[in-house]
This record gives C-alpha cells, structure tokens and sequence, in this order.
C-alpha cells in the first residue's frame, strides 16, 4: 500500500519553503508511518514479512530514493513500534527484541540504544 509523504521545497522567487504532498511506495511490506524530517522523508514500515537483512526504517529523498537505513542495534532486529519526533536531529523507536533507540536523522546512526525488556 503507498503512503503520502512531504516534502519542503524551496521557492527561489519566493526565498522561501513550501510543503508539497507526493507518493511513497513501500519497498517489501506496508508502510506504517513517515515522518517528514529537515533531511527528507523517514519510512516505517511494516517489520513482519520484511528482510531481515535490511532495517524497515529509511530516509528517502524527494525523489522517493532511499538515502540510509537505520542502523538496528543487533543484526535480525525490527523497528516495530511507532517513530517519536525528538527534534529535527533524532527519533525514537523500539525495536521487536527489546531495545529503546534513539537515531541519527541525518546519518541513520544508533546514537543511543538501550535493552528494555
């Protein structure tokens, strides 16, 4: 199922930003939430039926490119709880086996994670 993103473009006449919806298709499952970040568009989605290989959490472009995907705090791992805005430099999310995490939105980085179960 596609999902509606933002994006924030720039008016060069205007000197200023402007929000404008567009499409995101998911990449395996369906996507559960996006968020739009100064950075560009962060994608949850769906964690069950999805790669193992690859983290269910990713930045994409205004062009709907993946740009990272967010460092799980162990190999297997799922992000399946909802994103927690802290900021416009981090979010928050659980992952499936017991981990509270805090992530880089510019890099897609564990700034911090935490076992919790």
């Amino acid at each position: 199922m596609n999902s509606v993103g933002i994006v924030r473009i720039r008016s060069r006449a205007a000197d200023r930003y402007r929000s404008v919806p567009y499409v995101i298709s998911p990449r395996h499952t369906e996507i559960k939430e996006t968020l739009a970040t100064p950075f560009g568009t962060l994608v949850r989605e769906d964690y069950y039926g999805y790669p193992a290989s690859e983290s269910n959490v990713y930045m994409i472009d205004a062009a709907g490119n993946p740009v990272w995907f967010a460092e799980r705090p162990i190999d297997g791992d799922a992000f399946a709880n909802p994103l927690h805005s802290l900021g416009q430099r981090s979010v928050r999310c659980s992952s499936w086996k017991g981990f509270d995490c805090k992530i880089d939105l510019r890099h897609g980085k564990l700034i911090h994670a935490e076992f919790t179960k």
